[in-house]
């Protein structure tokens, strides 16, 4: 089966670790080192304190959900046999804020609605965090 949606930079410098753990399926995301605060996507500073002592660490994988919507129209090629599907920010027990598909019965989706990260092998070398209802 062939993949044909857009690809991350599975290689790039600041986001490649989140893709990595993916891969192996954890969630992550960057917590500075000198304040505490856990970011997402990932930066090359803090934007809490502005230093550069980020690293990426294990967050947790439920969460509930923030905001979403409902795509009708497909703005790529890949997803128009998928429609109508969702997207939510996802906000999980620690704070952070994720946006990615909500797999599963979209009449159950809503806003505070509890979930968690599960991860789709989509090739051989990348995995899609996605959110399905808890």
């Amino acid at each position: 089966m062939v993949y044909n949606k857009p690809l991350p930079r599975l290689d790039d410098p600041v986001q490649g670790p989140f893709w990595a753990a993916a891969r192996e399926h954890r969630l992550t995301a960057q917590k500075c080192g000198h304040c505490g605060t856990l970011v997402f996507p990932g930066l090359e500073i803090c934007p809490a304190c502005w230093e550069r002592s980020l690293s990426w660490t294990d967050v947790s994988a439920e969460g509930s959900i923030w905001s979403y919507v409902v795509y009708h129209r497909a703005f790529h090629p890949g997803f128009a046999g998928e429609l109508p599907y969702v997207v939510a920010i996802v906000e999980n027990a620690d704070g952070v804020r994720y946006t990615g598909r909500v797999v599963g019965p979209r009449d159950d989706v809503s806003v505070g609605a509890k979930v968690r990260a599960v991860f789709a092998d989509e090739t051989p070398e990348f995995t899609l965090v996605k959110w399905e209802l808890a």
